[in-house]
């Protein structure tokens, strides 16, 4: 969770070390034991300032095996992560896919720093100090169907400008509004981190899903604190495996929401 508010650094990157059409078919659960060995192994570093006590995706070890099914059914190239904060999810995504590319940055130069001490014997994952829209624009340069998980906010939000750099891809929005009590979400500026934000994209998207909050899950989630709904979107990809997934939901803007 967690982009400073600070201004960007003028500091260089920081490096931490060093990718075709999309299946129908969702990922079979051989994944899930992967998923439950690492996810559950990962250090909770974030405990020290989030709110849900830090670890992968908050914890939240649904959100994990979505993004399991959506790398294997999208065959995405590379994973970006925007906003690293002390790595818990950068840790988890690296371990979890070694033969992935995964990118991640933050715009405070310590936690830039702290991630990429944290992840340096991971040569597939890199760090960087900088804007995250810049981050996403460098990806979506030298990827064609990265994943992105968007989670760089932390008094700033860049999630307008990261939205305008994706060209090709699968996206997940943090702390996006899906309508359940249980879920948390963002507003920045009096604006909801929900559907009035992809209604100001341009253009702004057909379709977007959610996550069918009481759908069976292949783990329980172990989440009691503060959990966050996600987005998700397609860029210039098939959105049938998302319309078959079974834990999620698909919603058309409304007129009114564009406007």
């Amino acid at each position: 969770m967690a982009e400073s508010a600070r201004k960007p650094s003028s500091e260089a990157p920081v490096p931490c070390g060093a990718g075709t059409s999309a299946r129908v078919l969702m990922a079979p659960p051989d994944g899930t034991d992967d998923v439950l060995r690492v996810f559950y192994r990962t250090v909770r570093a974030g405990q020290e300032r989030l709110a849900g006590g830090g670890g992968p995706f908050g914890f939240d070890v649904t959100v994990a095996l979505l993004v399991d099914d959506l790398i294997d059914a999208y065959r995405c190239d590379a994973v970006v992560e925007t906003g690293c904060h002390l790595g818990d999810t950068a840790s988890y995504l690296g371990r979890r896919y070694p033969g992935l590319p995964v990118m991640t940055c933050d715009i405070d130069p310590w936690y830039a720093r702290f991630t990429a001490h944290r992840v340096r014997d991971l040569p597939n994952v890199t760090v960087t100090c900088q804007d995250s829209p810049a981050l996403v624009a460098d990806a979506a340069d030298a990827f064609d169907r990265p994943l992105y998980f968007l989670d760089a906010h932390w008094g700033a939000w860049p999630l307008p400008r990261e939205l305008a750099a994706i060209r090709t891809g699968v996206v997940l929005i943090d702390d996006f509004d899906i309508g359940h009590p249980r879920f948390g979400h963002d507003a920045y500026g009096g604006v909801s981190c929900g559907p009035d934000v992809l209604a100001a994209m341009t253009p702004p998207p057909a379709r977007y899903w959610t996550p069918v909050p009481g759908a069976e899950r292949r783990l329980p989630c172990l989440q009691v604190g503060r959990r966050a709904g996600v987005g998700l979107l397609v860029a210039g990809l098939d959105g049938r495996p998302l319309d078959e997934h079974p834990a999620l939901t698909g919603h058309a803007l409304t007129t009114e929401e564009i406007r």
